[in-house]
């Protein structure tokens, strides 16, 4: 077992590895600080198990070689796991004496398994060769790819990687893009009858900017993709996506990737996209002025952009484009809809609890007169791996 950080939950008794010294024949007695320091210095003789040579010399025997760790199976096993437990992302952060991998599941942190740190480059370089990273390169962060089938079925699934140098060595992140994202329609999603109009209406419209806002891993980009298939379903037409990276292949939609090198940026990408004559254009992410100016001139031009932006509340959205430096005027002309979104935890439907809504319980929610009706609550079991929870729904 080895030290690790406190924050990490249910680790917090592990204790530090310690390695039992030989027992040497100089042993110093307590208090005799002569005998100690000149003993400092000295080299001692360890005994080793040998075997008698063909001349009747003894002859040490060699240290039985260690046995080595499969880093390929080490690898394809972590990505088993997460792909079983539905995992969206696994960490891999080295510590001071360990590496610990750990699992997002359905937005909540869960450790994995400790490693050892020897074995922390191989581990790093392995997920390197499969996103086509540079191996040598470890004071740069770093972004690539890959593909894994995984399951029982072999089911390919698409990771997406990004390491970061820190003071303890370079961590990784590995995010798993669900494939279940292709199956997802608006109607799958979570919305409200009313807001599921409301949006499906304003994705017919032919200019304006549709933007989703909320924090990373609110569903933004599922959301996304599903308007995108809904737009292709009931207003054919030509789109065209800029995205850092691409997440999901779209049949009838062109995707281009902006690359991290400058060889393919918002500006050079958007001029050419107005060039084939788009109906629709998706632009991923929102980050800064550029991005921010790329959405806003394309609306401008006639077309109708989609996009998705980091902010608290739909009305966040108005006062995030001011403070990047656009126009009011251009965010009054181009922005047609706003949409916050969050991401819940369902309940697993194998072991929830059901139980009476408390009058208090009722009040809180606005529905005073639903006091005493039958709600559910987590418990936990083997399928869920005892979270209680299993799945989210926006």
């Amino acid at each position: 077992e080895w030290i690790i950080a406190a924050y990490v939950p249910g680790l917090e008794q592990t204790l530090a590895a310690t390695v039992t010294a030989a027992p040497v024949a100089d042993q110093a007695a307590p208090g005799k600080f002569g005998s100690l320091m000149r003993g400092l210095g000295r080299k001692k003789k360890v005994e080793t198990p040998g075997k008698v040579g063909e001349d009747g010399r003894l002859v040490a025997a060699e240290p039985p070689p260690a046995e080595p760790t499969d880093i390929i199976a080490l690898c394809d096993e972590i990505l088993e796991t997460a792909f079983t437990r539905n995992a969206s992302d696994i960490h891999i952060d080295p510590e001071e004496n360990i590496v610990l991998v750990q699992l997002r599941v359905d937005g909540s942190l869960e450790p994995l398994r400790k490693l050892p740190k020897s074995i922390h480059g191989a581990v790093m370089g392995r997920f390197k060769v499969l996103s086509r990273m540079d191996i040598a390169e470890r004071r740069m962060a770093q972004d690539g790819r890959f593909a894994q089938s995984l399951g029982p079925d072999g089911r390919k699934i698409h990771i997406r990687t990004a390491t970061l140098p820190t003071t303890h060595g370079e961590r990784m992140t590995l995010r798993l893009l669900a494939t279940e994202t292709e199956q997802l329609t608006l109607n799958k999603l979570g919305m409200s009858p009313a807001a599921m109009k409301v949006f499906a209406d304003y994705t017919g419209e032919r200019q304006g900017m549709i933007l989703l806002s909320g924090p990373t891993g609110s569903g933004k980009s599922t959301t996304l993709y599903a308007a995108l298939r809904h737009r292709l379903a009931h207003h054919p037409g030509r789109i065209i996506t800029v995205e850092e990276p691409v997440e999901f292949d779209i049949v009838g939609v062109a995707q281009a990737e902006v690359d991290t090198s400058d060889k393919l940026r918002f500006d050079t990408v958007l001029r050419n996209i107005l060039r084939s004559d788009p109906d629709v254009i998706m632009i991923g992410e929102i980050r800064d002025h550029d991005s921010a100016d790329v959405a806003i001139k394309a609306a401008l031009t006639g077309h109708l952009v989609f996009s998705s932006i980091h902010t608290n509340s739909a009305a966040g959205v108005i006062t995030r484009f001011i403070d990047m430096g656009l126009q009011r005027y251009q965010v009054a002309a181009t922005l047609k809809l706003c949409i916050a979104q969050r991401l819940v935890r369902r309940l697993c439907t194998h072991c929830r609890q059901p139980r009476e809504l408390s009058a208090a319980e009722a009040t809180i929610v606005g529905r005073p007169g639903a006091a005493s009706a039958k709600v559910f609550e987590p418990k936990g079991c083997p399928i869920c791996n005892e979270r209680g929870y299993r799945g989210r729904i926006g």
